[in-house]
């Protein structure tokens, strides 16, 4: 009688293969945190342009506009033979300002999207590299030094035969625009936006002729860029068309005057529909609805002109008065002087001009209109551009003093009529130390005048930095009363422009409420500053 033999080693491998076997099992248990942590990684770097944009911008910088303005461009372009006629790709990028965004772009891939969109407009050629020898010890590769890259030129263009145009026809092509709507404000989209808006072609119009409709755009730097920065698109521009036609034809469907309102939003839209893309009738619709408009760069100019110099005068105006106050001496102050506010009834009243009103949307900067000089003359209502009569300033408090102490001492003298004001008091407390003059917005008009004829009918000198009660003055002259000025008139708009939207919008409801017998929150975030820092301080004493 004979048994199976079974070797031993061959058993082991048995219990092994069906350990491991089981392994597999575990592995989903696994790999999927190591997913999860790629998803919960960086994300991804967005994208560059688009290949539309690109081949946009190659368009402006290569226009008829660009090469009539830059002569050198032109002489590179213009050779006797055709390669003469190359320039280099890297040449082109950091020449051309329009060209800028396109910087960090692989030119590899930079020549594949123009390829895609203006194969029938451009050449490129590529060019190969001297190696560099193993000694080279200065750090620049060759694609720097020796050239490398790609070359390009202009298949169809011929100096020739190219129209000429002078300055004085290229300025009747130009256009000033604003109110573009906000996902147009880049120069590629503000060009497709505004062929679209342009009557429409066939459309198998390739896309070069399509897109060289717009040969330049121009962006209207900020007072405060530097020479050579990149200006940022705010939603208008100056745009130069290639037919004066086009130029003429947005001109009359966007008037200026008629803000909001165009030709194709009205009973001639139904006549057009039939010609107009989708993109076409997206761009109408977004063009009514941001308030698109236009005017040609000579009224722009005439607009902007007459814009600077009404600013320009009432600075002026501001200045003289302030120039021709008296000094008044300061306790403790550095310098020993401090200057006197003029009041309400010396204030420059200075009216802006009509035609000027239709340019202050062009800088963005709308300089202060003029106000009310008295309080009782225009009531507070929800549209009032800032609450009036409620800005109070302030002499001769005490250099060494704080926001927490002024705030204090003045709430006392409003204390006691607690009744009249229906809850209103100190919004905020405008003070910078080492002064011995403040500013106090207060809830409404009725606090300013308690607070003005308290002071007026009690002397008081504040002894101290810390002096939150408030000293009867003796009549000396080492220490003057605390004067209070209710601000009006232009002094009272110029401060409260300098004040963002939020907190001005906030003043004016909560004025509205306690005046109307509502009640307000005088804690309200949006009406100051200091509740964030009585904030701050209770949670220092709370520890």
């Amino acid at each position: 009688m004979s048994l199976a033999f079974v070797p031993r080693k061959l058993a082991k491998k048995t219990a092994t293969g069906s350990k491991a076997a089981a392994l597999p099992e575990a592995k989903p248990a696994v790999s999927a945190p190591a997913a999860d942590t790629s998803a919960k990684g960086k994300e991804k770097a967005p994208a560059g342009p688009s290949a539309e944009e690109c081949a946009t911008l190659f368009c402006l910088a290569l226009s008829d506009y660009a090469l009539w303005a830059d002569s050198d461009l032109r002489m590179k372009l213009s050779g006797s033979s055709e390669e003469a006629t190359y320039i280099s790709l890297n040449y082109l990028l950091h020449h051309s300002s329009v060209l800028q965004p396109l910087l960090g772009i692989p030119q590899t891939l930079l020549v594949k999207h123009l390829r895609t969109h203006l194969s029938d407009v451009l050449d490129f050629r590529m060019l190969v590299a001297t190696p560099q020898p193993w000694f080279n010890r200065s750090g620049a590769t060759s694609s720097q030094t020796t050239g490398g890259g790609y070359e390009v030129r202009l298949k169809t263009w011929d100096p020739a035969s190219s129209p000429i145009y002078s300055k004085l026809d290229w300025e009747k092509r130009a256009v000033y625009v604003e109110n573009v709507p906000i996902h147009y404000r880049s120069i590629p989209m503000l060009v497709k936006f505004l062929v679209a808006l342009l009557p429409a072609k066939d459309e198998s119009t390739p896309f070069h002729e399509r897109t060289s409709r717009i040969q330049h755009i121009f962006l209207p730097p900020h007072y405060q860029d530097k020479p050579g920065d990149l200006p940022h698109f705010k939603g208008f521009a100056v745009v130069t068309f290639l037919q004066e036609i086009d130029a003429q034809h947005v001109l009359e469907s966007w008037p200026w005057e008629t803000q909001g309102t165009s030709s194709f939003s009205t009973s001639s839209s139904t006549a057009n529909s039939k010609l107009l893309s989708d993109n076409s009738s997206e761009a109408l619709k977004e063009a009514a609805k941001f308030g698109f408009r236009s005017t040609s760069k000579s009224n722009w100019e005439a607009l902007r002109a007459e814009y600077l110099l009404y600013r320009q005068q009432l600075i002026e105006e501001i200045n003289a008065h302030q120039d021709n106050s008296l000094p008044e001496p300061s306790h403790g102050q550095a310098g020993g002087l401090a200057p006197k506010a003029p009041s309400a009834e010396t204030a420059p009243v200075l009216k802006r001009p009509l035609k000027a009103e239709a340019g202050m949307n062009n800088m963005r900067h709308s300089p202060p209109q003029e106000g009310p000089t008295n309080s009782k003359e225009s009531d507070i209502t929800l549209d009032s551009p800032y609450p009036y009569g409620c800005l109070v300033f302030i002499k001769n408090i005490h250099y060494e003093t704080n926001k927490t102490t002024l705030k204090t001492l003045f709430g006392k003298a409003l204390s006691g009529e607690s009744e009249r004001l229906k809850g209103g008091g100190i919004d905020y407390v405008d003070f910078n130390k080492g002064m011995d003059t403040c500013y106090l917005r207060l809830s409404t008009p009725e606090c300013a005048s308690v607070l003005s004829s308290h002071f007026d009918s009690t002397p008081t000198v504040q002894a101290t930095g810390l002096d939150d009660t408030g000293t009867p003055s003796s009549g000396g002259k080492d220490m003057k009363p605390i004067h209070v000025e209710v601000v009006m008139g232009t002094r009272e708009e110029v401060y409260w422009q300098k004040v963002p939207e939020k907190i001005r919008r906030g003043a004016v409801e909560k004025a509205v409420q306690l005046q109307s017998g509502r009640g307000g929150s005088s804690s309200k975030p949006s009406v100051g500053d200091d509740t964030k820092e009585e904030g701050r301080s209770k949670k220092r004493r709370r520890k």
